[in-house]
């Protein structure tokens, strides 16, 4: 079996010789520093696997072809499992149905992070490790809209800054990514507890004791950007945010229901409305609730 296995799966990869080509870097959303030359050393020196609704590119001599596939596999079963959890196809998804994702695993130092271009970048010491958080940047894609962009060239950084909800942003992905890896038993890290712990409201609480979090709490459930997530401080101020956003993006899909901000999400320039519109209810109240379930202290 583990030989017709591998048959397979050196089928799959010579069957899709067109992803071995460098992306458009010009056409890129979300281009990081150094994105551009990682990629391109990677898919010039790097192995490719690909499996399904994934395609993994290593690089040389790191991981035997056994493990390689493993990772396919595995990401793989947690795309599939995200898009059954969603209901996708979704008419607004801007990433193709029938059209894989592709995962860069690179020696570079990096932040994970999606490109909103189909691919996305991640760690590879973390992907070995069993610590990246792979399934979170693949739902950036997945749930990248046609319907307009906050990465969108149109808008500008200053307008992102004041109007986009991060919070919905990065805590939809989160929550998705965490229930998707319960219901599949998939492997789970939080990057930013640096554990395998899932209960996020609990993280969250802890997170409030800290300095900076007075600070952070009014910006989940607000449109804008926290400016310090990409300062050196990001460590100070990533935590809290994350968690919080993770736990307000559940309480609204646990009790309201997932497709709500699954609509929200696709509704550019006006999710925060769309919530209130489809929950009948003023965002503040929505928080209010929120905080008031976990038990905050006003």
């Amino acid at each position: 079996m583990k030989h017709i296995c591998a048959i397979l799966l050196l089928i799959v990869i010579v069957a899709k010789p067109a992803y071995s080509q460098v992306p458009d870097f010009s056409k890129v959303p979300n281009l990081n520093k150094n994105d551009s030359a990682g990629i391109t050393q990677l898919i010039n020196n790097g192995v490719k696997i690909s499996l399904g609704k994934a395609i993994c590119w290593f690089p040389k001599d790191s991981l035997s072809e056994e493990q390689m596939s493993a990772v396919a596999s595995m990401i793989n079963r947690g795309i599939s499992a995200a898009e059954k959890f969603i209901h996708a196809p979704l008419p607004w998804q801007a990433h193709a149905i029938n059209e894989p994702y592709t995962f860069y695993f690179r020696f570079d130092t990096i932040i994970s992070h999606a490109s909103m271009a189909g691919f996305v970048s991640i760690s590879f010491w973390r992907i070995k490790s069993g610590k990246a958080p792979w399934l979170h940047e693949a739902l950036h894609e997945m749930l990248d809209t046609s319907t307009g962009s906050w990465f969108n060239s149109s808008v500008t950084e200053d307008e992102a800054n004041k109007e986009m909800p991060l919070w919905l942003f990065e805590g939809l992905p989160d929550y998705i990514s965490l229930k998707v890896s319960q219901l599949e038993n998939l492997p789970w890290y939080d990057v930013f507890s640096k554990t395998s712990a899932t209960n996020i409201d609990s993280i969250f609480k802890e997170d409030l004791k800290s300095e900076k979090a007075s600070y952070i709490l009014p910006f989940i459930g607000k449109k804008g950007i926290i400016a310090e997530l990409s300062s050196k401080d990001r460590v100070l101020y990533a935590p809290t945010f994350y968690h919080g956003s993770s736990s307000f993006a559940g309480y609204i899909a646990d009790k309201y229901g997932i497709e709500i901000l699954l609509s929200t999400i696709s509704s550019f320039r006006k999710e925060q409305e769309k919530i209130e519109e489809l929950t009948a209810k003023q965002i503040d109240v929505l928080k209010r609730e929120w905080i008031d379930k976990m038990g905050i202290a006003k």
